[in-house]
């Protein structure tokens, strides 16, 4: 029992449960607190107690402070699952983080890296140098389940599917290395780049919206050190997946202001972000997923998925082109020609 378990490890008599998100929380003495699988958790655990603190330091009262159980360990094993106890701070109404727009997620995003940039000596390697390192893994055990399904043939329609769009999905995926490769040889870092505490995947859901007027907090378990960029590009692929086209372009103009709004993205940050909105994530998801699935409904669920991403690709790449022209025309004129996505099809 939930109840019971919190008192046993943490000294917390549970007067109230609710939800935050899709995550449980509960009141003890008067104040609340969130409970966070330990799976959630994308780095070392001591990156993730040193990145919150440092943030809370620096003066963001949003980020979640974890809680130590009885014995000092940092995670318990409740109900079969290890998990966090975060205590959720109080903060004044007039002190608190509000976000009621994609402008003030934009602008407050801004004001994160900003924070974090300015304890990047203390962290490790930038992880940016390592997206091609990363992509070209993922790309060699797709180039060998292609080399299979050839092989063998295709025995689902999934895998006529794979069998069919790979070469293309290979074409971008080469592209998205060599263009990230290229910024780092080619264009020089300025201050501004250096590196921050991001998230794994930057979405609208990653700060936990607590009431109606906006409050948010945010969770350490997503944190990482990397390029402001990684943040900017998965929002922007989040939401391109999640709504229409003409939504979410003004979207991402609006929340793309909110960032800038203060200043504008350097010439290596826009390369850096669009090498990664270039490597096709969601493909080499629902493949992998689909391959690696053991149950077949759960095939079956990844195989309607890919459909779906498919049947929606040609949009994708044609915003891939508008945003590579508008940067030309708007930004920087001299970042490289990227023709080669302009007829690219499926």
């Amino acid at each position: 029992m939930l109840e019971r378990n919190l008192y046993d490890h943490y000294k917390l008599y549970c007067t109230e449960r609710f939800a935050i998100g899709e995550f449980e929380g509960f009141q003890a003495n008067q104040e609340s607190y969130l409970i966070i699988p330990k799976e959630e958790l994308q780095m070392e655990e001591a990156q993730m107690l040193a990145f919150s603190d440092y943030m809370r330091t620096a003066g963001d009262h949003s980020v979640l402070e974890l809680v130590q159980n009885r014995s000092n360990q940092p995670s318990t094993l409740i109900d079969g699952t290890e998990v966090y106890v975060f205590h959720i701070p109080s903060v004044q109404e007039e002190r608190s983080m509000r976000i009621r727009s994609t402008h003030d997620l934009g602008g407050q995003l801004k004001g994160w890296h900003a924070r974090g940039q300015q304890g990047a000596g203390n962290w490790t390697t930038l992880q940016a140098s390592r997206w091609p390192s990363i992509w070209e893994q993922r790309l060699e055990q797709l180039e060998n389940w292609y080399a299979q399904k050839r092989a063998t043939g295709p025995s689902t329609q999934t895998d006529e599917l794979f069998l069919y769009t790979y070469p293309y999905f290979m074409g971008m995926t080469e592209n998205a290395i060599q263009y990230a490769v290229d910024t780092e040889m080619d264009i020089p870092m300025e201050p501004r780049d250096s590196g921050t505490i991001c998230h794994n995947r930057f979405k609208d859901t990653s700060w936990l919206k607590v009431s109606e007027s906006g409050q948010i907090i945010k969770l350490p378990t997503t944190f990482l050190f990397d390029h402001p960029a990684r943040d900017l590009a998965e929002w922007i692929r989040d939401r391109r997946v999640q709504q229409e086209q003409r939504q979410t372009q003004q979207d991402i103009a609006s929340f793309m202001s909110g960032y800038e709004e203060t200043q504008v993205l350097s010439r290596f940050s826009w390369q850096l972000m669009y090498s990664r909105l270039l490597f096709p994530l969601h493909y080499f998801e629902l493949i992998e997923h689909y391959y690696r699935a053991q149950i077949p409904g759960e095939q079956l669920g990844y195989s309607e998925q890919l459909s779906s991403f498919l049947d929606k690709e040609k949009q994708n790449g044609a915003f891939l082109n508008e945003l590579a022209e508008d940067a030309k025309l708007h930004r920087y004129q001299s970042i490289p020609e990227l023709d080669w996505i302009i007829g690219q099809k499926i």
